[in-house]
């Protein structure tokens, strides 16, 4: 029987593009409780895998001498094409940053720029038996992914066309919130980024913490600087986001005063 394929466009691990591997892994076990394994990745060498609890969520690699960026989280979502949706990008005016590449044993990936520069990772895992059920993510676990663009609706159309998202607008405030979806599951949200941000087009992952409050103030014992102070989304959560010691964005969110889920 084939194996059903992985939904496009779901985010389904983070890498941590980092100047000091181990710094960062020092502070995000302190903070999150991660364990950080090394694998033997063959070719491609030895990777820090980051798991929470017994599940892997992502990894972490060292940016090269003069790679020209700040450290910074790539997210992985899925794709059913990894060379399409690289010819793709280049079509919609997106650059190729990584070009098409297999991980033996774990799937086919490329990392693209889009238009604004933002950068995120089509990937093809191989089909799995004991891949992990969805479920809502734990204390640890990443639990959203949020595209802050200097282009709103250019990042929208780009991509819907490149990952099939449909798109739910929403007012908050004086500013529009979109969700991307698939279906009725929603995938990860769009936020137009304020004049002079100090900071490029990114994906932001979330992690869900049991206090963002808490969180955010061990974040800033342990190193980190605080950039953004606990606010909350009503009905929804709170969060706050915060830059790792080795300079790279991340958002603590918790879901106290959220609405009860059936």
């Amino acid at each position: 029987m084939e194996k059903p394929a992985v939904p496009s466009g779901r985010f389904v691990w983070y890498d941590l593009m980092t100047t000091d591997i181990d710094k960062a892994k020092a502070f995000y076990s302190k903070l999150f409780g991660w364990n950080v394994k090394e694998v033997d990745m063959g070719p491609m060498g030895m990777y820090p895998m980051i798991h929470a609890g017994e599940q892997g969520i992502g990894g972490m690699m060292r940016l090269p001498p003069g790679a020209g960026a700040p450290s910074h989280w790539i997210g992985y979502a899925t794709s059913g094409d990894v060379d399409a949706a690289a010819a793709t990008v280049q079509e919609l005016g997106g650059r190729v940053m990584v070009p098409p590449t297999d991980i033996p044993g774990v799937g086919r990936f490329t990392v693209i720029a889009d238009p604004q520069g933002a950068l995120v990772a089509p990937f093809k895992p191989n089909p799995r038996d004991d891949a992990p059920p969805q479920k809502e993510p734990g204390p640890g676990e990443f639990c959203w992914v949020e595209l802050h663009t200097s282009d709103q609706a250019a990042a929208e159309s780009f991509y819907t066309k490149l990952f099939g998202w449909t798109l739910q607008r929403s007012d908050m405030g004086g500013m529009t919130y979109t969700l991307l979806k698939n279906g009725e599951r929603e995938e990860g949200g769009v936020m137009q980024m304020q004049p002079g941000a100090p900071y490029p087009p990114m994906w932001l992952p979330y992690v869900a913490v049991a206090d963002a409050d808490k969180a955010s103030a061990e974040a800033s014992e342990l190193g980190a600087r605080v950039v953004m102070p606990t606010m909350a989304i009503p009905g929804i959560g709170r969060f706050a986001v915060i830059l790792d010691p080795t300079g790279a964005s991340i958002a603590l969110f918790d879901r106290q005063g959220a609405k009860a889920r059936n």
